[in-house]
């Protein structure tokens, strides 16, 4: 097997092991059996069961597509760009969604897991602001407007949602991934408050 297949071969042995037994639960035994390969093979192309992690969530993130999606064709609104990347966003987890659970329990007691997760994020968040901050020069949003908390907002309520679609079902009413990602991106554009409002009498004062 060439290096570059031994290496995809390896990353994809060990998240289908990361999804079913944790990333503290496996070991880098148990990563070279699923390969039929002695653990020094494994050694080979790893320093730790770390750096197979990272390699696995760089072939995995969606750091390119969400570049692409950002360049944003002149014709698209705001709402639409965010739509698309909302949406595409909970593709990629559905597509592993066994691992990003896995991942999501992880980051909660494991810090080498929240550390590589976070540099991943950290970069997605740079992105999204760069784009914001671009679309309020333009005069597209309020000059006002925290983009740093706006973007720390959209990602927390589109994970959070994704975890909750699937581990609070049983006691909560699922809602459609598409009402649910329309709904954040609309929420957090345009607010609750009816704009037709007269405000209440004395409220800009306080």
């Amino acid at each position: 097997m060439a290096p570059e297949e031994r290496q995809v071969q390896i990353v994809e042995a060990a998240a289908k092991l990361f999804a079913e037994k944790g990333f503290d639960g496996t070991s880098i035994d148990d990563i070279a059996k699923a390969c039929n390969v002695a653990p020094g093979l494994i050694y080979h192309y790893f320093d730790s069961k770390v750096e197979i992690l990272k390699s696995l969530i760089k072939q995995k993130a969606f750091l390119p597509q969400m570049a692409e999606i950002l360049k944003a064709p002149p014709k698209a609104t705001v709402e639409e760009t965010l739509t698309e990347l909302a949406c595409a966003i909970w593709e990629m987890l559905e597509e592993r969604r066994e691992l990003a659970l896995m991942m999501h329990g992880e980051m909660q007691r494991n810090p080498e897991v929240t550390k590589v997760i976070g540099e991943v994020i950290r970069v997605g968040i740079r992105l999204l602001s760069k784009y914001l901050n671009a679309q309020k020069s333009e005069g597209k949003l309020r000059p006002d407007l925290d983009t740093e908390v706006f973007v720390r907002t959209f990602w927390g309520a589109l994970f959070e949602s994704f975890f909750a679609h699937h581990k609070l079902s049983p006691f909560v009413r699922r809602i459609s991934p598409k009402r649910l990602v329309q709904g954040v991106v609309r929420l957090l554009l345009y607010g609750a408050i009816n704009p037709n409002q007269s405000e209440p009498k004395g409220e800009s004062e306080r």
